[in-house]
């Protein structure tokens, strides 16, 4: 890990991500737009919702049988 990473301890937001000069430069070279990176990301974080959603009720219901 670089020394960079070790003292750089913001928290990762969509914000940060998308004013990171690399990610940008990566994205222009992908033809990604700020708008498709934000809708996959959300799609990921209602998926991440869901799955743990999930697993809570499941736990529940184990519990309770």
């Amino acid at each position: 890990m670089s020394t960079l990473c070790i003292q750089d301890a913001r928290p990762l937001t969509f914000e940060s991500l998308l004013s990171d000069p690399l990610i940008r430069l990566v994205m222009d070279s992908d033809g990604v737009t700020i708008g498709e990176l934000v809708d996959v990301l959300e799609i990921a974080r209602a998926a991440t919702v869901a799955r743990e959603a999930n697993a809570v009720r499941t736990a529940l219901a184990a519990a309770r049988d």
